[in-house]
């Protein structure tokens, strides 16, 4: 499907038409006024889905434009070929690309992916109107170093997010890239704003290191940053990372985390720490079962809290979420706005690619009663049916589908899927690997005489 979408071209744009504010106290943005409420909540649904179909699980090295057509540098007559969503360019090949506004009254977003490739590899997702320049040396591999900035209108749709670049490493393999002349070691998510002279570094998940003017700051998940500029240059930071504070919610309020290359569910400002060894449970009550116990020292994203107000919903460094006692934790936190009972799911892919697959064997497949090749087949599917997933297996990479009325397991290997994996439940009920017959012999026995000799 990719390869058919692959086309290297040169592009063209110019940074001078964001027109930027002069300047401002806080780099934190306020978020737009509500001019169209509600009504817009559809229109971009729809939008989010479309990119999602267009460049989810897109290959390293490339710029997928995801919606509106961006403009581009170097300029040349094949610059156009970004324009059609899902439209595929080399990212080394790219100098500039900068995305429109987000306008889902007329059925406009600004979204693409620039999926960076050995040796350095992160992603980076633009939303809605930003500017991004490549700034490396001709010595070090393209896009380690970037000019940011992001436009300081929004749009007057309320569920519409804020313009903002949304950096991410692939797990367990950070990535230390220069952002608007400041050192970012990046090791999870982070979002970048950069206008009124400032640019504001929000960590969303796992941790970060902000290093300029010879200064060093460490940014857990749900923590942000700000550093000012020269007055309209972008390339140098004017003054040292501010102290890690609790970020502002409008920042990542109506963020398409579902676009992430790796979605997950946003932090509450600020984190949590435990005072000593302390339970994580899988409800918020002392009679809850225990997931596992979490050593002193420990620091945990805060990702909401009970309506009473006693027990918080939280993610620790293994990545299990569950509930922790609030009086048994130190916390560092700001407005948390998320209120539930039960843990929130990983957000899910938009559209029904997010929640199908298609069986890609030409043979086809059987569809099983268990999570292993080694129990009875119960329909043969061909190649091209359309399966829509139910539930993953918690000990065998197999998946539990529904087709024309009949639910079983199908291996993941035989579907194509834009489903992210992890926010598939699992199936804790799903019956046990069979186990394997023993071949004579292989357990301390001879094997049989043919000839009924002993």
């Amino acid at each position: 499907m990719w390869a058919r979408r692959i086309i290297i071209v040169g592009l063209a744009l110019v940074l001078a038409t964001l027109g930027l504010a002069a300047s401002a106290q806080d780099a934190s943005p306020t978020l737009p006024p509500d001019t169209t409420g509600a009504g817009c909540e559809a229109p971009m649904l729809d939008l989010w889905t479309a990119a999602s179909d267009a460049c989810v699980n897109g290959p390293e090295g490339f710029i997928c434009n995801g919606g509106t057509a961006p403009a581009a540098e170097p300029a040349g007559p094949v610059a156009n070929a970004l324009a059609p969503s899902g439209a595929l360019v080399e990212s080394a090949l790219v100098d500039v690309v900068h995305t429109p506004p987000i306008s889902p009254e007329t059925g406009s977003v600004g979204v693409a992916w620039l999926r960076s490739g050995v040796p350095v590899r992160f992603s980076a997702l633009m939303i809605g109107d930003v500017s991004l320049r490549d700034m490396s040396p001709p010595e070090f591999p393209a896009w380690q170093s970037m000019l940011v900035q992001t436009a300081t209108e929004g749009s007057s749709c309320l569920s519409a997010p804020l313009n903002a670049l949304i950096l991410q490493s692939p797990v367990d393999l950070p990535a230390r890239i220069v952002v608007n002349g400041i050192s970012l070691y990046l090791n999870g998510t982070v979002l970048v704003r950069a206008a009124f002279d400032q640019t504001l570094l929000v960590s969303l998940a796992g941790a970060a290191t902000v290093t300029a003017n010879g200064q060093q700051q460490d940014m857990f998940a749900g923590q942000q940053v700000v550093l000012a500029h020269p007055p309209g240059d972008y390339t140098r930071p004017a003054s040292p990372p501010s102290p890690p504070a609790p970020y502002e919610p409008a920042v990542a309020r109506n963020l398409p985390v579902a676009l992430f290359d790796r979605p997950f569910v946003l932090p509450q400002p600020g984190f949590v720490t435990t005072r000593g060894a302390i339970n994580l449970r899988v409800y918020p009550s002392t009679d809850a079962g225990i997931i596992r116990e979490v050593s002193a020292g420990q620091v945990a994203t805060v990702l909401g809290k009970n309506p009473a107000g006693d027990w918080y919903n939280v993610r620790i460094n293994t990545g299990e979420t569950g509930w922790m006692k609030a009086d048994l934790l130190l916390s560092s936190v700001g407005s948390i706005e998320a209120v539930f009972e039960a843990t929130p799911s990983i957000p899910q892919r938009y559209g029904l690619l997010g929640s199908t697959g298609v069986v890609i064997s030409p043979a086809g497949v059987n569809l099983r009663v268990g999570p292993d090749g080694g129990f009875p087949a119960m329909a043969a599917l061909n190649g091209g049916t359309i399966v829509r997933l139910l539930a993953r297996s918690p000990y065998s990479p197999w998946v539990k589908v529904e087709v024309n009325g009949i639910t079983g397991w199908l291996a993941l290997v035989v579907l194509d899927t834009r489903a992210y994996l992890d926010a598939i439940p699992v199936d804790f009920a799903a019956p046990p690997q069979p186990t394997p017959t023993r071949i004579p012999g292989s357990f301390g026995n001879a094997f049989p005489d043919p000839n009924g000799n002993d």
